[in-house]
């Protein structure tokens, strides 16, 4: 396999002879049961037009247009964002204009106007990733990715590299498309990760998986799609507290053994009607435990955890579930990190966890610290099981 480096210019030149066809489409994206993100997108021979609701933490509008030129270039981007009531966030309206080598922007938001210039790589194509807060990267907008296979696709098992601009920030990377068959292409997520795009033989998105990366979403083409009235029936969940909400809210845990104060900041991931271990949970596979920022504890002391020495300090946790329901708990030294930034090198103590069955389904994931006295436990829990090991005052 070997990777090719093009432009959307370069490849628009040579399939002048087939022009965009005027087509309008819709993608929803689901997080397990619950709806997430909705797009639709109207798109042209010179014009990429899309709509599109986003409900993580709270329901969000954005609209988002990209002009091109005839040979296929970027000439213009616009992107609105309309917060519909959510707290903390203001309107916006962001333009970036492309000249050959360089690209001009303005960002409008609560009366303040920001200009910005920068210098770009020729041909970059245009991708908007959207999302907010510890959830950006929920999702990238399907139209835009429709529109750079439309000019071309990647041999198979090849990996076809593309300069990029997100239009909602201006920001400049590379984006891989990887063709595994001749109905799946991958197109990388931050560059360590791959959502699988399912395509027809007329390089339409029929689907995407994203189930590998963080995010943990499915995406399904369908037909013509409201989505102001999708965005105003999202919104009024939310005011009946009906909403989706923030997709893992971080959270802490703080108790005290042997008069010692251990503290775990962690995100919690909700079970939204999916399959967990096995999973969400992969058996085998050492796993952040929790979401967002990896999952950190902290030792005012020196303590014993599962009979292994820990000296007083912060860590990172993570764990590796087995299919015959072994689990193993790893407290790592390094801390403060993304989630998925782990590091074996740095790992202190590998130790066994007992693992049972809880009585009923558990929706939040959780993490407690449970004793009295010197002794007590580190209880992690989520759907139908429950993993505990014991944690002793003094190394």
């Amino acid at each position: 396999m070997h990777t090719t480096i093009v432009s959307l210019a370069a490849i628009a030149a040579l399939h002048l002879a087939a022009p965009i066809a005027d087509d309008k489409s819709a993608w929803i994206t689901t997080l397990g049961r619950d709806t997430v993100v909705v797009e639709s997108v109207v798109r042209t021979a010179t014009h990429v037009t899309g709509d599109m609701v986003v409900r993580v933490p709270t329901t969000i509008r954005l609209h988002y247009d990209v002009e091109l030129r005839p040979d296929g270039s970027i000439a213009r981007s616009t992107v609105d964002t309309d917060p519909m009531g959510a707290k903390n966030m203001a309107a916006k309206h962001i333009t970036l204009i492309f000249d050959a080598d360089s690209m001009r922007g303005s960002i409008d938001s609560a009366g303040a106007k920001r200009k910005f210039a920068k210098v770009i790589p020729k041909g970059a194509v245009p991708t908007f990733m959207t999302g907010f807060g510890a959830s950006y990267g929920l999702y990238s907008s399907m139209g835009l990715y429709e529109l750079i296979l439309s000019r071309t696709r990647p041999p198979a098992n090849d990996t076809l590299t593309v300069p990029s601009i997100d239009i909602a920030s201006g920001a400049i990377a590379k984006r891989k498309f990887l063709a595994r068959s001749a109905m799946q292409i991958d197109v990388d997520y931050f560059g360590i990760m791959w959502t699988h795009l399912t395509v027809d033989p007329g390089l339409l998105i029929t689907a995407a998986d994203a189930r590998a990366t963080t995010e943990q979403t499915e995406t399904q083409r369908v037909g013509v799609v409201d989505v102001a009235a999708i965005a105003k029936s999202f919104s009024s969940a939310d005011h009946a507290g009906k909403g989706v909400g923030l997709a893992s809210p971080n959270l802490i845990e703080k108790a005290t053994i042997g008069g010692q104060t251990i503290v775990v900041a962690y995100g919690s991931p909700r079970r939204r009607g999916r399959t967990i271990l096995g999973a969400v949970v992969p058996y085998d596979h050492v796993w952040r435990t929790g979401a967002n920022e990896a999952t950190t504890i902290v030792f005012d002391k020196d303590m014993t955890v599962g009979g292994a020495a820990v000296p007083a300090g912060a860590y990172s946790l993570w764990t590796i579930p087995k299919a015959d329901g072994s689990v193993q708990l790893v407290v790592n030294r390094q801390h403060g990190q993304w989630g998925t930034e782990y590091d074996p090198a740095q790992d202190l103590v590998r130790v066994a966890m007992q693992s049972s069955t809880a009585p009923a389904p558990q929706e939040d994931f959780a993490i407690n610290i449970m004793g009295s006295g010197t002794s007590g436990a580190l209880r992690i829990s989520w759907d139908a099981f429950v993993w505990t090991v014991p944690i002793v005052s003094g190394a």
